[in-house]
């Protein structure tokens, strides 16, 4: 038995009976180091077929070489992956909140829940999203994609520029739990404890 999985989804379904209500599901990923270069066409086939395709870099080819590996280094080390989410955390709270100053968090107390995986291939993060709707600036899907899309992930340089941004609506809040806690083992709690803000016991 999966102990940590189980211990976590019961966690997060008190969560919920004690008023979490998220109304948005989004999911994104982060920079990779190949968004630095830039395909050319060397050849000119007909119809595109057969054609050979080489990259350019921005920049000295030895230096694009030691940031391609720092930035790899980077999407696989979970310390990096914290304050990257912390700093879309504050994006989120001043462009869907109107919270200018983290500090002002605990008295508006806008829930959201984050939750980190590597998927399948394993090779690097990305991150789903619970969003309460509560105090939330915006209303529909299309608004809170533009929000995401423009003012967020034009300021997290961290976040993926050729990767698309993922927003609907949650219609079973605990279907969308037992989602996002499917990678949780031993070794590994997808729920980020330190970034998510969650619901506080009812006076």
């Amino acid at each position: 038995m999966n102990k940590e999985k189980f211990e976590t989804e019961q966690w997060l379904h008190d969560q919920l009976h004690k008023g979490f209500n998220p109304k948005w599901f989004i999911s994104y990923h982060y920079h990779h180091p190949s968004e630095n270069l830039k395909p050319v066409k060397e050849t000119r086939k007909p119809f595109g077929h057969g054609e050979r395709i080489g990259f350019r870099t921005y920049g000295e080819i030895w230096n694009q070489v030691e940031s391609y590996n720092q930035i790899q280094k980077k999407r696989v080390s979970y310390d990096s992956l914290e304050k990257d989410t912390r700093h879309i955390r504050n994006l989120i709270l001043k462009y869907l909140y109107g919270i200018a100053r983290p500090n002002r968090i605990w008295s508006i107390r806008p829930e959201l829940m984050f939750f980190h995986e590597k998927g399948k291939t394993k090779l690097q993060y990305h991150t789903h999203l619970l969003l309460s709707g509560d105090n939330c600036i915006m209303n529909t899907e299309e608004e809170i994609l533009e929000v995401f899309t423009s003012s967020i992930r034009k300021r997290a340089k961290c976040m993926s520029k050729w990767k698309d941004v993922h927003v609907r609506s949650v219609d079973d809040p605990y279907k969308a739990i037992s989602y996002l806690n499917k990678e949780t083992n031993l070794s590994h709690n997808s729920l980020d404890y330190k970034n998510s803000i969650f619901t506080q016991d009812n006076p």
